[in-house]
């Protein structure tokens, strides 16, 4: 996937001509941050779902399990979030106008925005979750 969106972005710098493209290319490079930033944010995202599965496993205080598990369905809701919108976000748009591809890439940016925020807030609330667990 990643190798793909790399493609894309050579074929859009080659291709940036003309004021359009190179308004294109602006959208599609600041989409392509945000999601580098949330895939940085994945790991700790990642690191807080191992530990929230070791502690479902040694702590048996029915309380604990709850809260355990509703941190762990937070983070897998987000985790899929970011997983469908990467199998979904199709950066080549040849063949299509300006404006469909404006749209597009627009729409992507806010979807992206949107799963920024939510695993942001996931991994702050889980890690703060975490702090409060005693591990052995």
């Amino acid at each position: 996937m990643k190798r793909t969106i790399s493609i894309a972005l050579i074929a859009l710098i080659f291709s940036a001509c003309s004021d359009k493209n190179a308004q294109e290319k602006a959208v599609l490079d600041s989409v392509m941050q945000i999601h580098d930033k949330v895939m940085g944010a994945d790991e700790q995202l990642m690191k807080n779902k191992m530990l929230l599965d070791s502690v479902g496993k040694i702590n048996l205080v029915k309380e604990v399990k709850d809260s355990v598990f509703m941190y762990l369905s937070k983070i897998n809701v987000t985790d899929n979030a970011m997983g469908d919108w990467m199998h979904k976000f199709d950066p080549d748009h040849t063949g299509k106008s300006h404006e469909e591809t404006m749209t597009y890439l627009q729409d992507q940016k806010k979807q992206i925005m949107e799963i920024d925020s939510q695993l942001n807030s996931v991994v702050k609330s889980s890690g703060k979750y975490l702090s409060t667990i005693k591990m052995k």
